[in-house]
Protein backbone atom coordinates (compact mmCIF):
# COMPACT_ATOMS: atom_id res chain seq x y z
CA UNK A 1 0.00 0.00 0.00
CA UNK A 2 0.98 3.58 -0.62
CA UNK A 3 -0.07 6.94 -0.47
CA UNK A 4 -0.44 9.26 -3.36
CA UNK A 5 1.97 11.61 -1.50
CA UNK A 6 4.37 8.74 -1.45
CA UNK A 7 4.88 9.36 -5.31
CA UNK A 8 5.90 12.70 -5.31
CA UNK A 9 9.01 13.28 -7.29
CA UNK A 10 8.86 9.61 -8.92
CA UNK A 11 8.35 8.91 -12.60
CA UNK A 12 5.49 6.47 -12.79
CA UNK A 13 4.23 4.47 -15.85
CA UNK A 14 0.72 3.82 -16.27
CA UNK A 15 -1.28 1.16 -17.48
CA UNK A 16 -4.41 1.72 -20.05
CA UNK A 17 -6.52 0.92 -16.72
CA UNK A 18 -5.66 4.01 -15.02
CA UNK A 19 -6.61 6.29 -18.22
CA UNK A 20 -9.76 3.92 -18.37
CA UNK A 21 -10.81 4.58 -14.82
CA UNK A 22 -10.07 8.72 -14.83
CA UNK A 23 -12.30 8.91 -18.01
CA UNK A 24 -15.08 6.77 -17.82
CA UNK A 25 -15.54 7.53 -13.89
CA UNK A 26 -15.10 4.42 -12.33
CA UNK A 27 -17.35 4.12 -9.72
CA UNK A 28 -14.33 2.55 -6.86
CA UNK A 29 -11.11 3.80 -8.79
CA UNK A 30 -12.22 6.96 -10.72
CA UNK A 31 -11.57 9.35 -7.91
CA UNK A 32 -8.43 7.89 -7.39
CA UNK A 33 -6.93 7.48 -11.07
CA UNK A 34 -8.19 11.39 -11.68
CA UNK A 35 -6.41 12.56 -8.64
CA UNK A 36 -3.46 10.57 -9.79
CA UNK A 37 -3.58 12.60 -13.23
CA UNK A 38 -4.13 16.15 -11.17
CA UNK A 39 -0.89 15.48 -9.68
CA UNK A 40 0.77 14.45 -12.94
CA UNK A 41 -0.63 17.97 -14.51
CA UNK A 42 0.63 20.10 -11.58
CA UNK A 43 4.13 18.21 -11.95
CA UNK A 44 4.32 16.38 -9.24
CA UNK A 45 4.38 13.51 -10.37
CA UNK A 46 5.99 12.27 -14.54
CA UNK A 47 4.33 10.01 -16.09
CA UNK A 48 4.91 7.76 -19.01
CA UNK A 49 2.85 5.32 -21.19
CA UNK A 50 2.90 3.13 -24.01
CA UNK A 51 1.85 3.96 -27.40
CA UNK A 52 -0.33 1.38 -26.90
CA UNK A 53 -2.53 2.72 -24.40
CA UNK A 54 -4.09 5.02 -26.81
CA UNK A 55 -4.71 2.06 -29.24
CA UNK A 56 -6.38 0.17 -26.22
CA UNK A 57 -8.85 3.55 -25.11
CA UNK A 58 -9.98 4.10 -28.76
CA UNK A 59 -11.43 0.81 -29.01
CA UNK A 60 -14.33 1.19 -27.24
CA UNK A 61 -15.62 4.33 -28.41
CA UNK A 62 -14.96 3.21 -32.10
CA UNK A 63 -17.00 0.08 -31.49
CA UNK A 64 -19.54 2.80 -29.82
CA UNK A 65 -19.52 5.05 -32.89
CA UNK A 66 -18.52 7.28 -31.32
CA UNK A 67 -14.86 8.32 -33.58
CA UNK A 68 -15.15 12.05 -32.35
CA UNK A 69 -14.02 10.11 -29.32
CA UNK A 70 -11.52 8.24 -30.20
CA UNK A 71 -9.90 10.74 -32.09
CA UNK A 72 -9.99 13.07 -28.99
CA UNK A 73 -8.39 10.85 -27.17
CA UNK A 74 -5.72 10.62 -29.97
CA UNK A 75 -5.19 14.28 -30.42
CA UNK A 76 -5.76 15.37 -26.57
CA UNK A 77 -3.47 12.50 -24.28
CA UNK A 78 -0.89 13.28 -26.05
CA UNK A 79 -0.54 16.72 -25.07
CA UNK A 80 -0.88 16.18 -21.46
CA UNK A 81 1.33 17.92 -19.38
CA UNK A 82 4.12 15.97 -17.57
CA UNK A 83 2.95 12.54 -19.44
CA UNK A 84 5.27 10.69 -21.92
CA UNK A 85 3.87 8.73 -24.86
CA UNK A 86 6.90 6.05 -25.48
CA UNK A 87 6.82 5.22 -29.33
CA UNK A 88 7.74 1.22 -29.80
CA UNK A 89 11.35 0.72 -30.61
CA UNK A 90 13.43 -2.51 -31.30
CA UNK A 91 15.30 -1.88 -28.07
CA UNK A 92 11.35 -1.80 -26.29
CA UNK A 93 10.17 -5.08 -28.57
CA UNK A 94 13.31 -6.56 -27.72
CA UNK A 95 13.40 -6.10 -23.54
CA UNK A 96 9.47 -6.79 -24.09
CA UNK A 97 10.54 -10.95 -25.18
CA UNK A 98 13.31 -11.11 -22.52
CA UNK A 99 10.22 -10.14 -19.81
CA UNK A 100 7.72 -12.69 -21.88
CA UNK A 101 10.72 -15.18 -21.82
CA UNK A 102 10.81 -15.33 -18.04
CA UNK A 103 7.25 -14.75 -17.17
CA UNK A 104 3.68 -15.40 -18.12
CA UNK A 105 3.14 -11.63 -19.34
CA UNK A 106 1.31 -11.62 -22.42
CA UNK A 107 3.04 -9.34 -24.95
CA UNK A 108 0.68 -5.87 -24.48
CA UNK A 109 1.91 -6.12 -20.78
CA UNK A 110 5.12 -6.70 -21.71
CA UNK A 111 5.67 -3.64 -24.10
CA UNK A 112 3.77 -1.56 -21.56
CA UNK A 113 6.43 -2.24 -19.44
CA UNK A 114 9.58 -2.45 -21.34
CA UNK A 115 8.42 1.39 -22.99
CA UNK A 116 7.87 2.68 -19.28
CA UNK A 117 11.12 1.35 -17.95
CA UNK A 118 13.02 2.68 -20.84
CA UNK A 119 11.50 5.87 -20.18
CA UNK A 120 13.05 6.09 -16.98
CA UNK A 121 10.00 4.81 -14.83
CA UNK A 122 10.84 3.42 -11.32
CA UNK A 123 6.68 2.19 -10.38
CA UNK A 124 3.92 1.06 -12.93
CA UNK A 125 0.63 1.51 -12.05
CA UNK A 126 -2.44 -1.21 -12.96
CA UNK A 127 -4.84 -2.70 -11.37
CA UNK A 128 -4.35 -6.05 -13.23
CA UNK A 129 -2.93 -8.84 -10.97
CA UNK A 130 -2.06 -10.50 -13.44
CA UNK A 131 0.95 -8.05 -14.59
CA UNK A 132 3.68 -9.55 -12.39
CA UNK A 133 6.71 -10.27 -13.02
CA UNK A 134 10.05 -11.25 -10.64
CA UNK A 135 11.99 -8.59 -12.12
CA UNK A 136 10.67 -5.93 -14.58
CA UNK A 137 12.61 -3.48 -13.32
CA UNK A 138 9.84 -1.47 -12.12
CA UNK A 139 7.92 -1.67 -9.01
CA UNK A 140 4.21 -2.94 -9.32
CA UNK A 141 1.35 -0.79 -7.57
CA UNK A 142 -1.54 -1.73 -7.94
CA UNK A 143 -4.72 1.48 -8.18
CA UNK A 144 -6.27 -0.87 -5.15
CA UNK A 145 -3.23 -0.24 -3.27
CA UNK A 146 -2.71 3.43 -3.25
CA UNK A 147 -4.88 5.66 -0.85
CA UNK A 148 -5.07 9.26 -1.29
Amino acid sequence: MARLTDLQGCRVGLDTVVFIYALEGHPTFGDRATQLFERIERGTIKASACDLVLAELMVKPLRSGRADIAEGYAATLPQFPNLNFCAMTQAIVLAAARLRGSSKLGLVDALHLAATHADGCTLFITNDTAIQHPDPGLTILLLSDLYV
